[in-house]
């Protein structure tokens, strides 16, 4: 693997931004001018995850590794992983690591990029701190800010589970993700779901709050409490409603298409089938007149 070269990060207007290299940045053979051309994006994301997060900036270095296949991420990390990870955060080492393949196009390997780098921003919550959000909270994070819902195409519905009362909870989520592609979209959906909730109904700076309380030391559920009167069940609860809603009137909708071109494929049958004989009609006419034209010929 071959280092490219240091970066400086500009700073946080929140917050007073540590000076000299923070990060080093490794490609391995054959990546490199993937890895800087992606270098001053790099700086401009992290520089706006934090401004989104309104954390205090670590002084810790960290590193970002590219790597080209699934197996170079498993080489990479010393373990196998799941054909669906694209990348791989490790907080403990403050450490980053892309599979350029798996992520797949140049637009989707931003997208993985600013999503990883939103899980690099939240350790600036401190090791207490970052552990006390679960999984599901990181990630809901990490997607809206990515503007990509990880695993959305594999076709994992929470809305319909949610109304067939099959969704699975949040604390399921609580310590991590299943390796099983399913079980992982659905987890991934929700903890969308669940921040991107809060976002619309009380605000971006409202989660700011949140993040700065955990940095205190409260939990995720201590901090909604105390701001919206609803801990984190609750609030679950009602996003489920919520979702359930929103199935109900997508299912409706649904529904009365399929009636509507039912109703529509009755009462255009005969008229098709009208047009049908009609063009028959003419189409033996014209052959009547072609075989008449035919025996005067041969007359």
């Amino acid at each position: 693997m071959v280092a490219a070269a240091l970066l400086a990060l500009l700073g946080a207007p929140l917050a007073q931004e540590p000076t000299g290299a923070v990060f080093t940045v490794e490609a391995s053979s054959g990546l490199s001018s993937v890895a800087e051309s992606f270098e001053q994006e790099i700086t401009q994301i992290l520089t706006e995850a934090r401004e989104w997060t309104g954390l205090s900036p670590s002084h810790e270095p960290f590193s970002l590794e590219w790597v080209a296949s699934k197996d170079d991420l498993s080489h990479a990390l010393g373990k196998e992983t799941p054909s669906w990870f694209a990348a791989v955060a490790v907080p403990s080492e403050r450490r980053l690591v892309i599979a350029t393949e798996v992520a797949g196009s140049r637009e989707q390997l931003r997208a993985t990029l600013r999503h990883e780098l939103m899980h690099l921003a939240m350790m600036d919550l401190g090791k207490d701190g970052f552990h006390r959000l679960p999984a599901w909270f990181h990630e809901g994070c990490a997607q809206l800010f990515a503007g990509d819902i990880y695993l959305r195409d594999f076709g994992a519905s929470i809305g319909w589970l949610a109304t067939s009362g099959d969704l699975d909870p949040l604390s399921t989520f609580r310590d991590g993700f299943p390796v099983e592609q399913h079980g992982a979209a659905i987890g991934y959906a929700l903890g969308h779901a669940f921040v991107d909730r809060l976002v619309r109904q009380y605000g971006h700076v409202f989660l700011m709050e949140i993040l700065a309380a955990v940095r205190t030391g409260q939990s995720l559920d201590e901090a909604l409490i105390e701001r919206t009167g609803s801990g984190v069940i609750t609030h679950e609860e009602e996003m489920r409603e919520e979702l359930t809603a929103q199935w109900g009137w997508s299912g409706d909708l649904i529904m009365n298409l399929f009636l509507g071109l039912a109703v529509f494929s009755i009462l255009s049958y005969p008229m098709v089938r009208s047009a049908r004989k009609r063009r028959r009609r003419e189409l033996e006419e014209r052959w009547s007149i072609g075989d008449n034209e035919e025996d005067l010929d041969e007359a």
